[in-house]
This record gives structure tokens, C-alpha cells and sequence, in this order.
């Protein structure tokens, strides 16, 4: 399985880093892997859905 770290997350789904590590921690991204296992990053599916389906506009 490939993975992609917040920051792209962020910029695939069009909202801050911040905003994607929140959703990892409460646990509203699926299939994530937890940061202590792959050097202290997010490990998200590069096929997860963005949480919020409502996207908003990239800024």
C-alpha cells in the first residue's frame, strides 16, 4: 500500500496540515498508520477519502 504524509494530504484535499494531523489523531481518516511507526509522520492511504466531502476551495 502506498502512503502520503499530511502535508500532501492537505494539499490533495484542499486544507491545512493541521487540519489533516487533527483528523488522524481523532481517528476520522481511515487506515491510518500512527505516527511512532514510521518515523513520528502520518502515514495516510493515497487512497483514503478526505473526511469532510464538502472540499473547500485550495488556497
Amino acid at each position: 500500500m502506498e502512503y502520503m504524509g499530511t502535508k500532501e494530504a492537505a494539499k490533495k484535499w484542499g486544507y491545512a496540515q493541521g487540519t489533516i494531523s487533527k483528523w488522524c489523531r481523532e481517528g476520522k481518516i481511515r487506515l491510518v498508520v500512527k505516527p511512532e511507526k514510521k518515523g513520528g509522520q502520518w502515514q495516510i492511504p493515497v487512497n483514503a477519502e478526505c473526511p469532510n466531502k464538502e472540499k473547500r476551495k485550495e488556497v
